[in-house]
């Protein structure tokens, strides 16, 4: 499968626009239980937007360069160049992916609390369409869309390394 060296403004469009629907569907669940709570639930996913730019992002191939998801652009504007090599040299486990669940899982616990006291049709939609984008959209346009065509995958990357091992 050919990889790219910019990915296409729609692949890019469509990642970032999953995540962000996510996240906009995420503040939609956890709003009922009160503005303050759905203003931390941004704030932790632009938290950790910034963590992927500053962990991740700098030593990737894609520094300063149109990735899948519009971060190897972002994560130069905030921050220096790391090393390329330290990119493929990383290890993680499930462990390390568990906030980046957590932004799923969160809104989908609140949606379900908030229906178990209270149903109503939109909030049962909310969670349904959170739980389809979360699950298997994102592992369909990460795996099928971003993944497959990405440089880095092939120098080396550490969550491939991960998802691989699954598939054994």
């Amino acid at each position: 499968m050919t990889s790219y060296d910019r990915f296409p403004r729609r692949v890019v469009a469509l990642c970032a626009g999953v995540s962000i629907l996510i996240y906009a569907l995420g503040a939609a669940l956890i709003a009922p239980l009160g503005a303050v709570f759905a203003a931390l639930y941004i704030l932790y996913c632009l938290l950790l937007e910034l963590r992927v730019c500053l962990m991740s992002c700098r030593d990737c191939f894609y520094y300063g360069k149109r990735c899948a998801f519009g971060k190897g652009k972002l994560g130069s504007r905030l921050f220096a160049k790391g090393s390329p090599g330290r990119f493929k040299e990383k290890k993680i486990s499930w462990m390390h992916l568990m906030p980046d669940f957590l932004v799923s899982l969160i809104p989908l616990a609140a949606g379900v609390f908030l229906l178990a006291h209270s149903f109503a049709w939109p909030r049962l939609i909310l969670v349904a369409a959170l739980a389809i984008l979360a699950f298997p959209v994102t592992g369909f346009v990460r795996s099928s869309i971003a993944c497959a065509h990405c440089r880095q995958r092939e120098i080396g990357c550490p969550a491939m390394q991960l998802f691989e091992k699954k598939g054994r």
